[in-house]
């Protein structure tokens, strides 16, 4: 099976809620190829500002330090919090989703989850929230309940789709305070593109930022990031995928 992923970003500061502050944001997302798969990375910084960014901007690059070297996704993201635990100031802590892509047609994806919004599995037209993968604790607080991190197999099959997404979307208000309709939108989105090679799936997180942005009328009060990934056959062509804000996506397979 194949996996195609790509991703966009929207950092608060970029909507001048922050006049004069920092543009990036307290959000992540990065990939990271190791022995035998892709390992993926979507997290949040609790907190907004140049702190959060700086926060962010470590644990990314400590995330591509650690999963390279083929240990078992759970003991990255173990060894993740650690270096949160060590490093970041302690009234920080970090909510992160780790996925694991195998590389050729043997193996399964799998997922950890350490105190994030549980991801959305797209199948034949259905959204369903994976909030039946136990999570751990955020990165940070692991060891206040003595949690260790638990990898579950994600069950995704040929021409399922998933989305991962920071609070930022999914905490989203428009004026009247109702909140972003996130599975609903991206089913309806999903359901356009569909068949449609001209508006393939790699832009899926693109224009749902957008429609996130007129939902709030251009007010995002915070971060909001989003990852997507597709699952195909093992045999179908290959094309490449490239998410927005100059962030690049990757094919496992």
């Amino acid at each position: 099976m194949r996996c195609a992923f790509s991703w966009a970003t929207r950092p608060a500061t970029a909507n001048n809620c922050q006049p004069g502050g920092n543009h990036a944001g307290g959000d992540i997302a990065c990939a990271v190829a190791s022995p035998g798969s892709i390992r993926l990375l979507i997290g949040d910084v609790m907190g907004h500002g140049a702190r959060a960014a700086r926060t962010a901007a470590h644990v990314a690059r400590a995330f591509r330090q650690f999963a390279p070297q083929g240990e078992a996704l759970q003991v990255v993201a173990a060894r993740l919090h650690m270096f949160v635990a060590e490093h970041v100031d302690n009234e920080e802590f970090v909510t992160a989703q780790f996925v694991s892509i195998p590389i050729g047609a043997d193996g399964e994806a799998e997922m950890v989850c350490c105190g994030h919004p549980p991801a959305l599995l797209l199948r034949a037209g259905r959204v369903t929230p994976l909030d039946s993968l136990p999570p751990s604790p955020p990165l940070g607080l692991l060891d206040l309940g003595g949690f260790s991190p638990r990898a579950d197999l994600l069950g995704a099959r040929p021409g399922d789709s998933l989305l991962l997404y920071t609070d930022g979307v999914s905490e989203a208000y428009d004026r009247g305070g109702r909140p972003y309709p996130l599975a609903d939108r991206v089913a309806a989105l999903c359901a356009r593109v569909n068949g449609r090679p001209e508006d393939s799936g790699e832009r899926v997180p693109e224009r749902l930022r957008d429609d996130l942005l007129d939902y709030v009328d251009g007010d995002l009060r915070d971060d909001a990031t989003l990852l997507y990934l597709q699952f195909a056959d093992a045999e179908a062509g290959q094309r490449s995928a490239v998410g927005a804000d100059g962030e690049a996506g990757a094919r496992a397979g």
